[in-house]
This record gives C-alpha cells, sequence and structure tokens, in this order.
C-alpha cells in the first residue's frame, strides 16, 4: 500500500468539501455502492474522488472520537474481575485508530479491497482500488498471505507504515512496528484473552498481584501494558496528525451540538459520568 506523503496527506485532509448524500453516510456502504467494481482509479476534481474523499474523512473523525472513548472507558475496567475485558477494549481501540491513521493518509482497507494512493501531487491526486489476495503477482491485488480480516488488516498495516516509517518521528516508531516482528501479535492476544477463559484468568490474577494506581500504567501485566502504551501512541500520532493537517467535518454533529473534535471527546467522553444503573439490574440474584 502506498500513503501520501505529510504533505500531501495535509492537502487531501484539509480539502473537506461537505459533499451530501452518500458520503454521509457508512464508509463500507459508500465502498459497496459506489466504488467496488465500478472504478480501479479516480482522481481529483471528479464527483467519486470528492465524495469518497468526504465519506473517508468523515469516518476518520468519528472513528478518532470512538477510539477516545475506548481508550477512556478501559480505565473503568481496571480490575481484576474485568482486567479481559479492559484489555480487549483497549485492542478494539487500537484497532480503531489504526483505521483512522490510515485514512489520515488517504488509505482504506475495507471489504477485501485496498483503496492506496497512485499520485500524490496535490492538484493531481489519484486513487486506486485493488483487491486483497492470497495469491503473489496477481493483478491490481495486493498481496497477503493471511486470511482473516483482522489477520489481513495488521499485517498491511504494519508493511505500508514501515514502508514510510522515514516520514514520522522516532517517538511513533515503537507503534508502527509490529510487537517481536510479528503483525499478529495484538490479535492473537487479543484472542487467547477473549476467548480462553485460562488465560483470561491468568491476565486477572497477574492483574491483581501488580495493580496500584500510583504507578499505572507501568504496573499492568506484560502483555496488558503492552497494548496500553501501543493504544497511546496510536492516539497521539493520530490527534498531532489530524490537528496538523485541519481535519474538520461535520461527521460528529449529530451528538449534542456542532463543535469541533476535541470539544466532543471533552464534552462527551470526559465530561459525561456513567448512568449508574447497578441499582436497576439483577445484582441481588448474582451476588445474595
Amino acid at each position: 500500500m502506498v500513503l501520501f506523503n505529510i504533505d500531501e496527506a495535509k492537502y487531501y485532509c484539509s480539502s473537506f468539501g461537505s459533499s451530501v448524500g452518500a458520503s454521509e453516510r457508512s464508509l463500507s456502504e459508500f465502498h459497496n455502492i459506489h466504488v467496488l467494481n465500478r472504478f480501479h482509479t479516480f482522481s481529483e476534481g471528479s464527483n467519486i474522488f470528492n465524495e469518497y474523499r468526504d465519506c473517508l474523512l468523515r469516518d476518520v473523525e468519528r472513528t478518532l472520537f470512538f477510539s477516545v472513548s475506548h481508550y477512556r472507558r478501559a480505565l473503568d475496567l481496571m480490575m481484576s474481575s474485568a482486567s479481559p475485558w479492559a484489555y480487549v477494549t483497549l485492542y478494539y481501540g487500537c484497532w480503531y485508530v489504526a483505521h483512522a491513521l490510515l485514512g489520515l493518509f488517504g488509505c482504506t482497507i475495507i471489504n477485501n479491497c485496498v483503496i492506496d494512493v497512485e499520485v500524490g501531487l496535490p492538484g493531481s491526486q489519484t486513487l486506486r482500488t485493488r483487491r486483497i489476495s492470497g495469491s503473489l503477482g496477481r493483478a491490481n491485488a495486493v498481496y497477503t498471505t493471511y486470511s482473516g480480516s483482522h489477520q489481513r488488516f495488521w499485517d498491511l498495516f504494519y508493511r505500508a507504515f514501515q514502508t514510510n516509517k522515514a516520514l514520522f518521528p522516532p517517538q511513533f516508531q515503537l507503534a508502527l512496528s509490529p510487537v517481536s516482528g510479528d503483525p499478529l501479535w495484538q490479535i492473537d492476544r487479543r484472542n487467547d484473552i477473549n476467548y480462553d477463559s485460562f488465560t483470561g484468568t491468568q491476565l486477572a490474577h497477574d492483574f491483581e498481584r501488580g495493580f496500584t494506581c500510583s504507578s499505572f500504567p507501568s504496573c499492568l501485566p506484560g502483555v496488558m501494558n503492552t497494548q496500553y502504551k501501543i493504544f497511546e501512541l496510536f492516539l497521539e500520532m493520530s490527534f498531532q496528525y489530524a490537528q496538523d493537517f485541519g481535519i474538520a467535518t461535520d461527521a460528529l454533529h449529530r451528538l449534542r451540538s456542532p463543535s469541533p473534535l476535541r470539544k466532543k471527546v471533552r464534552e462527551l467522553i470526559y465530561n459525561e459520568k456513567p448512568s449508574g444503573l447497578v441499582s436497576k439490574t439483577i445484582k441481588s440474584k448474582l451476588t445474595s
């Protein structure tokens, strides 16, 4: 996959055009209806380019918002009994923000396809649609040996950013390189913790034995500590570039009132309190 460079991405992201209709809705839906099997390339100035760009940038802003929500809500799960789900929450937040990072640089991995950059030059930018394939050398295809959707995503994500790693500051290199050289590290750890009760219980045990608020997050158990660090770096990187590139869409305007992304994050994620619904549940039947 080919990304925009920094200047090209800034030009692309600051050119949001507020197009209406399908570009205001789901990125997946837009891709299936308006891109898949219809366009191999689409160039700046065409309706499909403008509408796709607006749809992608809206998706980036929505995804960034919900990524921070995962980051914040994972803190509420930092107790031994919920630590496995805290880990899963961190993983999915990382998954979402990684999609946003790709979008900031003009790329999408969606529905067994990749949309990436053919021409990055501002004024002549051109994107292309390519299939994801397990067959090496297949024409107009992006090759990966993996078959699962998350597996393919992480393999292609890391390869794209590794190819372009010279674009990014040293402090983000840890997040842009797969853990232990394994692109599946995150998804494999998530699967172990989420679907194996023994592994989940072991994480809870390790969490209970070592957790203290005063030394957070260094007190987190090994794999959880690594996942937390990766997620924080992804978030810091994505919000820095979203601000530098001038991301400002209308994607979140239906949430309370029109306001910028960072204000929405402050109002609806950090300032909004949980509903306190425990008294309305069957708690007594589970604990008495």
